[in-house]
């Protein structure tokens, strides 16, 4: 049988590598000292004693590994599931109409499109200026000439009619569905 000190040569006969501290793996890295000692604890991947952190090639290398970012392949093929019927329409009437102007805007376009002459900002409830520039560089209206005082008189474009169009849809789907104008009827106050 052999002793103790026999043994202990037999381990010392096979080359251990080097043993590295921590800045010089978090060197090797390219990484903080603090993200290779967080890495490596929470893996395994180091030997502590106390305060020292020391690691083994083999260490840095399966430090390496659980660094490496996964292989990409394509997308696998979506699943179809079979068409029930557009299921955006049966529920758009939910939300709010798909245009491009507020409440407050649609009631300034709706009293433009009642009314058989150009109006100013002034002459329109609830309208300013800017307003009135807004729907002039969306296409919503059209600059027919000026007032005494210097104001735009404007006039409803198709365009415009078209806004008020989606939004009137938009209110008859919310009536079939037993639902209100959601705010969007000023108007249909005025009429009843």
């Amino acid at each position: 049988m052999p002793t103790a000190r026999a043994v202990g040569c037999a381990m010392t006969d096979t080359p251990t590598g080097s043993v590295y501290t921590l800045s010089e793996a978090s060197a090797h890295l390219r990484l903080t000292n603090r993200g290779v000692a967080k890495l490596a604890k929470a893996h395994g991947l180091c030997m502590v004693r106390g305060r020292d952190i020391l690691f083994t090639d083999g260490d840095i290398e399966a430090i390496k590994d659980v660094l490496r970012a996964p292989a990409t392949s394509p997308r696998p093929a979506t699943v179809r599931i079979a068409p029930g019927g557009d299921l955006l329409k049966d529920i758009a009437w939910r939300f709010g109409p798909s245009c491009s102007v507020d409440r407050r805007q649609m009631e300034v376009l709706r009293a433009l499109a009642v009314s058989r002459r150009p109006l100013t900002h002034k002459q329109i409830d609830r309208a300013g200026p800017r307003t009135i520039d807004t729907f002039l560089d969306r296409g919503l209206a059209i600059e027919v000439g000026r007032d005494d005082q210097g104001d735009k008189k404007v006039s409803i474009t198709a365009k415009g009619r078209e806004k008020i169009a989606v939004v009137d849809r938009w209110i008859e789907l919310r009536r079939k569905h037993g639902k209100g104008p959601g705010g969007w009827g000023r108007h249909l106050k005025e009429k009843i």
